[in-house]
């Protein structure tokens, strides 16, 4: 581990302490050190920089509010503060997703009927693929691609829980990926 990251890591350990304390220039700085890089996992996620920007602000408050609960034995510091951006971009696109479904409530009802018979043998036949191209990864990818897309974990929290180097599980979770695409183009 280089001495900058060292430092990094220490430094940050040191402002989410203050943060704990209620130090607002604390804050401002971890805001400032990190800002740019969770502001990067929020838009990876949203697509949209207005709405990166919104769950960044919201994030940050729970950080602030949250100091205290950070515990250095579960995770590193960055770790943490970049779960609570990606959670709340999910809650986000979750609460998203809800509206849009109570909108679209009664037309999808009306739709539903006329087209459940073709949807459920889509949907099955999909799925049939898509299990059938998940056979030609070996067992750790499968586990790391499921970890990752269905179980929500971070590259970092797979490798912890499947005792992995983390190199190796962003490239069995790549090229996992990359294997399926090509499986499902044909």
């Amino acid at each position: 581990m280089s001495e900058t990251y060292q430092y990094n890591q220490d430094r940050l350990l040191q402002l989410i302490a203050q943060c704990a304390l209620k130090d607002q220039d604390a804050f401002q700085a971890l805001y400032q050190l990190t800002s740019a890089k969770l502001f990067g996992v929020a838009l990876r996620i949203l697509k949209q920089e207005a709405r990166a920007e919104e769950a960044l602000q919201e994030a940050c408050l729970k950080i602030w509010r949250n100091a205290a609960d950070y515990n250095s034995q579960r995770g590193r510091p960055m770790t943490w503060l970049i779960n609570i951006v990606r959670n709340q971009c999910l809650d986000m696109l979750r609460a998203s997703a809800s509206r849009q479904e109570d909108a679209h409530m009664e037309w999808a009802d009306d739709m539903e009927e006329a087209s459940s018979q073709n949807s459920d043998a889509e949907n099955s036949e999909e799925l049939e693929r898509l299990l059938e191209c998940m056979k030609l990864l070996n067992e750790d990818q499968q586990q790391c691609l499921l970890m990752v897309y269905h179980q929500g974990f971070t590259a970092s929290e797979v490798s912890d829980q499947g005792k992995w180097p983390l190199g190796t599980v962003k490239t069995w979770v790549r090229r996992g990926l990359a294997s399926i695409r090509e499986c499902l183009k044909i």
